[in-house]
């Protein structure tokens, strides 16, 4: 089928105008070669309504992340089944209310990727759940600072004046936790837009003053930065014994304690990495990447290859041992993992989509014939093929 009638069909939907026979002409476009099963919980929505109006914030979510890309009219049709399956058992579902009804082509359960979750501790210590299905709009007022939640998983702070004039006085920090199997994105005051991957903790001020640094600090966990540039005042990244100093730039840090080591890579821009311990410093350029451990600070550079980031929708192996693979793995698909051969030091190089469900992304793994899995319960058995 040509893309222009694609287009046509997608554009009918969206309207509404879409007649039941385009709808199944559709519906059997995006059906080709389709295999993955959806879950879909009884919980999802109170009403069909409610249902509707959720998978259409879902389907203009994924429209404006994939249309860059070009991918964007399969994202439509994916949405359009999905919502469709969706009203077609909701009815069903409803009448179950203590069950979850999963709709899959395997006797097997599988395991869905991370979504859009984390939990905000504002400076009194109080805490938000930060979700899909989490109420949108303004969360708190912290002295002139205002915090939001929009649809489409981020958290804005707008500093009003009284903050901009510095009668605030003591400056406040928030603290944003994403857990296993959960992401997220923050726009900080000054306008620096923060992404969160899994299992990460990120504290920051609710406002910067109009003097010194913007200084914040990944805890642990890995964060991507698109910082705002500001020529007097340097944004300052502290994770762990690592510290960058930067302008404006885009970089990415990966500073899990499991991992043994600081990973920072740099996209654009400049950004000074220093060892707070030994003192040692280097300067990154676009296309590198610093490791930071015991040993000290290691530069080496990228190829366009591996330019890509999680946050882009992937997981990017660089000649990655299968230990680190399965770290990231289990962090964004919850699940515990068990090496019954010893496979840790077996190296993988490529991508593949963050958004596969995790039979989906197994399979893939094994088609290298290095590894092979099995399912046990929440375990994820590692093995020699």
């Amino acid at each position: 089928m040509k893309n222009k009638r694609i287009e046509y069909l997608a554009h009918k939907w969206l309207n509404n105008t879409i007649s039941s026979e385009e709808g199944l002409e559709f519906n059997q476009w995006y059906r080709q070669g389709l295999d993955n099963p959806v879950f879909i919980g009884v919980n999802y929505a109170k009403s069909e309504e409610e249902l509707r109006d959720r998978m259409y914030q879902v389907i203009e979510r994924n429209i404006n992340r994939k249309r860059r890309s070009g991918r964007w009219l399969r994202t439509v049709a994916a949405a359009f089944v999905v919502l469709n399956i969706c009203a077609g058992i909701y009815l069903y579902s409803s009448k179950y209310e203590d069950q979850e009804l999963v709709i899959t082509d395997s006797s097997t359960a599988d395991v869905a990727p991370g979504t859009d979750q984390a939990t905000l501790i504002l400076s009194d210590g109080s805490r938000v759940q930060l979700s899909d299905v989490a109420q949108n709009g303004q969360l708190a007022d912290q002295g002139g600072v205002v915090i939001s939640k929009t649809a489409d998983g981020q958290l804005i702070y707008h500093v009003g004046s009284s903050a901009k004039s510095g009668s605030l006085g003591v400056i406040a920090y928030n603290t944003i936790e994403t857990p296993q199997g959960g992401q997220y994105q923050v726009v900080l005051p000054d306008g620096t837009h923060v992404w969160l991957n899994a299992a990460s903790s990120f504290r920051y001020p609710t406002f910067f003053s109009s003097s010194g640094n913007r200084e914040v600090e990944l805890s642990y966990g890995e964060a991507y930065f698109e910082v705002s540039p500001d020529a007097d005042q340097p944004f300052v990244v502290s994770s762990g014994q690592q510290q960058l100093r930067v302008l404006g730039t885009h970089f990415n840090v990966s500073a899990y304690t499991e991992d043994g080591q600081i990973k920072t890579t740099l996209l654009e821009g400049k950004v000074k990495v220093t060892d707070r311990l030994s003192k040692a410093e280097a300067l990154l350029r676009p296309g590198q990447q610093s490791l930071l451990s015991g040993a000290g600070i290691r530069v080496k550079n990228l190829d366009d290859a591996h330019m890509e980031l999680w946050k882009d929708g992937k997981f990017i192996f660089d000649n990655e041992p299968m230990i680190s693979v399965m770290q990231q793995i289990s962090r964004w698909y919850k699940v515990q993992v068990v090496f019954q051969d010893p496979v840790q030091d077996v190296r993988l190089n490529g991508s593949v989509s963050r958004f596969e469900h995790l039979s989906t992304l197994l399979s893939k793994l094994e088609q290298t014939g290095l590894v092979s899995f099995k399912r046990e319960g929440n375990s994820l058995v590692v093995m020699k093929p």
